[in-house]
């Protein structure tokens, strides 16, 4: 077994300095070991150099895959160095020297031949390459040809030739005075020729140092040339779409006498628009505004109330809203499943009611205290869920889930570690099941759903429909507000005009509400 020993930082910063050593050191003679950057170099031997100059483009089926590195003599031969980066070729392979552009630039091509590759630096012999037809090598021909002239024929058709000139003299001679004139033009503008010669020889260099980019300008011109056909075929789609859309306008008026006048009231409606533009933007602000504290409000629980103000009178109003958004003869535990209310946020069985027939509150759990720091129900254990239908709180078992061994994803082995820190009541089991709740609580006719705990009775004087609550006689008027001190309290407000009723708000011989 190894033992700890203490940290020796003396040994580490000597290691990291010997480290940093090496791998700078490595670092700067990496770069020097040629055979690891190296790119290969093949050799071709021509006749002669043919125009190319090192730095020209090296060719395989019209892909540029090279470049020419080197230009020297090699005995009555002329061995040219060019580079093919991560390609290889045939020994057998042909390479040629071809004009590349209008203005003169030649390259290499290879015709890639022969299943053995080239070794770098081996030579592929002059009778495998090829230069370009030169004037030199016109000149060479000529002189061949010529040696090979019938001198007694060349004589008779020059003597034939002048017998023909001596028939023509009347426009031989005209023609003569013509080139005379002509020779006479020239010397007298011979500066301006020698100056014309200049000034086209400077033109010609800058075309040659300038043929990439005038190679570039003839392809991005045919690439124009296509696209100004492209556009206009699509050009010629559009006009007939136009002259298309332009009958059908026409024959829309013709079959409309009115549309005149349909656009003169849209023109008022745009107009209008137009006015109120402040207004409209005022409400599309208002709208954003109203719109974030509905989401809130919506956000906040299971259901939400809404309110537009000045739609109809709410005499007329009330009784269809009723009708259509009073919840009645809703299973409160039902409800309670669907809306997912954890089981010890349910109602104590063993309470009371409140007065105005709510069921009880739930039982009070302990948490945030200095006793009792951490949350009453850990998250994840069976109080945290919402009981299912065959384990809901009765007065036998308030709190079944207590003693439940089930987590989310199967029973726990040895149960929670902690238990829910929750007061719930004493078993009952002679307590109350759930019994009807108050009568409005259920359809009209129905009889209303059970509610648990201990219903608190209605008074003797209650009319039906009506909740536990008794109705209160007004509290006392409250002390004047010292929110501003020093001013007196306002007066009393008048009477109205009708008759002045009772608090809290009852119409002789009706019904009544409450004062809660």
């Amino acid at each position: 077994m190894r033992t700890l020993t203490e940290f020796n930082r003396g040994r580490v910063g000597l290691m990291g300095v010997v480290v940093t050593l090496l791998v700078t050191g490595v670092g700067q003679t990496f770069m020097s070991v040629p055979m690891l950057f190296a790119t290969p170099t093949y050799y071709a031997e021509f006749t002669d150099t043919g125009g190319i100059n090192t730095g020209d483009k090296v060719e395989i089926a019209g892909v540029e895959v090279g470049l020419v590195r080197s230009l020297q003599i090699r005995g009555n031969r002329v061995a040219i160095g060019f580079t093919l980066p991560g390609r290889t070729i045939g020994s057998r392979s042909r390479v040629a020297i071809r004009t590349d552009t209008i203005l003169g630039r030649k390259n290499i091509r290879i015709e890639p031949r022969g299943s053995e590759p080239l070794r770098p630096n081996d030579f592929l012999p002059a009778e495998q390459t090829s230069t370009p037809y030169q004037v030199y090598d016109a000149f060479v021909d000529a002189t061949k040809a010529a040696t090979g002239w019938d001198i007694e024929a060349t004589k008779r058709s020059l003597k034939v030739l002048s017998e023909t000139f001596d028939q023509t003299a009347p426009h031989l001679s005209a023609a003569l005075d013509g080139v005379k004139a002509f020779s006479d033009t020239i010397g007298q503008r011979g500066d301006q020729l020698k100056q014309l010669l200049a000034n086209a020889n400077k033109i010609t260099r800058v075309l040659g140092d300038r043929s990439g980019q005038f190679n570039g300008l003839l392809v991005n011109a045919n690439t124009l040339l296509a696209a100004f056909k492209q556009r206009s075929q699509a050009l010629s789609i559009l006009l007939s779409n136009v002259s298309d859309v332009s009958a059908q306008v026409s024959g829309l008026i013709n079959e409309n006498p009115n549309l005149n006048h349909v656009l003169q009231q849209l023109s008022t409606v745009s107009d209008e628009l137009v006015k109120r533009k402040k207004d409209l933007a005022d409400v599309l602000v208002l709208l954003s505004r109203y719109t974030a504290s509905l989401a809130e409000a919506v956000g906040s629980g299971p259901y939400f109330k809404a309110i537009v103000a000045n739609l109809l009178p709410y005499q007329i109003l009330q009784p269809w809203v009723d009708a259509a958004f009073k919840k009645r003869g809703i299973d409160p535990e039902n409800f309670w499943r669907g809306a997912g209310l954890p089981e010890f946020r349910w109602p104590d069985p063993n309470g009371t009611r409140f007065p105005n027939g709510a069921p009880p509150p739930a039982p009070p759990a302990v948490e945030g205290t200095p006793d009792h720091p951490g949350p009453a129900v850990p998250p994840g254990s069976p109080c945290s869920y919402t009981p299912s239908a065959d384990a809901l709180p009765r007065p036998g078992n308030p709190l079944p889930c207590t003693l439940s061994d089930q987590g989310p994803f199967g029973p726990v082995p040895g149960g929670f570690p902690a238990p829910p820190d929750v007061q719930a009541s004493p078993p009952n089991t002679d307590g109350l099941p759930p019994t009807p709740g108050i009568p409005i609580a259920g359809r009209p006719g129905d009889t209303p759903p059970d509610a648990p705990g201990t219903a608190v009775p209605l008074p003797g004087h209650a009319p039906p429909g009506a909740r536990t609550e008794n109705l209160q006689p007004a509290g006392p008027t409250p002390p004047p507000s010292t929110f501003a001190p020093g001013l007196p309290p306002g007066p009393a407000a008048p009477p109205g005009p009708g008759p002045q009723l009772p608090a809290p708000f009852i119409r002789p011989g009706g019904p009544g509400g409450s004062s809660q």
